[in-house]
């Protein structure tokens, strides 16, 4: 994204193909994991662990329970807030508010994008 206009960072967001917004909706990653893998961010998947560094939960932790690539937010356990009725729902959380704790390593097509972008980095 070239321009520095707010409006027209939104606009290139919202009418960004799919595969194009879950890369977008990358987090950083925790000093520990970043010298482990020489990458310093990463798309967020659903089963990653995060830690929530700004606004009303941070410094909570926990896991990611969906992702919503069409408004750009990520769900996390334990981030819910009680209606007026009683009834709890979870409050979405902007990507750029968290960082990657643990990552969940078991498809095989992550690992293998690790393996290669780190090789990338060392070079």
């Amino acid at each position: 994204m070239v321009t520095s206009k707010p409006s027209k960072q939104r606009k290139m967001f919202f009418n960004a193909p799919q595969h194009r917004r879950r890369r977008m909706l990358a987090a950083r990653l925790s000093d520990d994991l970043t010298k482990n893998h020489k990458v310093r961010r990463l798309p967020v998947r659903t089963g990653d662990s995060v830690r929530v560094m700004r606004g009303d939960f941070a410094g909570l932790e926990g896991k990611v329970q969906r992702v919503d690539y069409s408004n750009g937010r990520i769900f996390v356990e334990g981030m819910s807030r009680e209606k007026a009725a009683g009834v709890a729902s979870q409050l979405p959380i902007h990507v750029t508010k968290v960082r990657i704790t643990n990552l969940n390593l078991s498809d095989k097509w992550r690992s293998g994008l690790l393996a290669e972008r780190g090789k990338t980095r060392e070079e």
